[in-house]
């Protein structure tokens, strides 16, 4: 009687531990779809607050609505949203060169994703020297004329002379392959030279009388905008 008591109890302990375990793989699998779901939730929150963010800043590049010209190229800390940074981008050349930076990172430099890209970027740029009627050393000549004439303010600016613009927002990236690692948002547009100034129609045409240039037009401040990426 004793040993098949003891024979009973000790197979009842067995099947406590094995539905203890049973618990704790139920318990385990629960918590790990729940903190992939919060990952999951998160990025999408992120990735929706970028674009806000995005596009507030062109929206505001667009109207005309700052009061001195963007510093183009100056990353800008969001101190509402930690970790959270901005960036506006102007001229053709500078946005080529920040959607390679970009697209570089997302091909988490590989040498033959990073050649992959280098090319494309010098067919990108042939097929824009080609519809402008010019040889690529003639249009990489001609964007650092652009860029030049428009850091050093040589005219007055028009609404209808336009710049190509890219805002780009960094944020925190998640499941991130290193600490500080960041996720990038990139939209773009043409936006007149009037509205980036931050100076009323009236400002402009005194500039261009001072500078012996014709009045420039009143107008719309953007060409059609040229869309966005990640």
């Amino acid at each position: 009687m004793g040993p098949g008591r003891d024979a009973a109890a000790g197979f009842t302990l067995i099947e406590a531990l094995v539905a203890l375990a049973i618990v704790a793989m139920v318990v385990i699998s629960f918590i790990g779809i729940r903190t992939n779901a919060l990952v999951d939730a998160t990025e999408a929150r992120n990735w929706r607050l970028a674009r806000e963010i995005a596009e507030e800043k062109l929206s505001e590049l667009l109207a005309g609505a700052r009061e001195t010209p963007p510093e183009s190229g100056e990353t800008v800390p969001l101190e509402r949203y930690q970790g959270f940074a901005f960036k506006i981008v102007i001229g053709e050349a500078a946005v080529a060169e920040l959607e390679a930076e970009v697209a570089q990172n997302a091909a988490a430099g590989g040498s033959a994703a990073g050649e992959r890209i280098e090319w494309q970027r010098d067919r990108e740029n042939f097929r824009r020297a080609q519809a402008q009627g010019l040889s690529a050393s003639e249009y990489q000549d001609k964007l650092a004329q652009d860029d030049y004439r428009r850091r050093m303010a040589e005219k007055a600016p028009s609404a209808t002379e336009f710049e190509e613009v890219a805002v780009v927002v960094y944020f925190p990236k998640m499941n991130a392959d290193y600490e500080g690692q960041k996720d990038t948002l990139v939209i773009k547009a043409r936006v007149s030279t009037l509205a980036l100034s931050g100076m009323t129609p009236a400002q402009a045409r005194t500039l261009a009388a001072s500078k012996g240039e014709s009045a420039p037009a009143d107008g719309a401040g953007a060409a059609p905008a040229l869309g966005g990426s990640r």
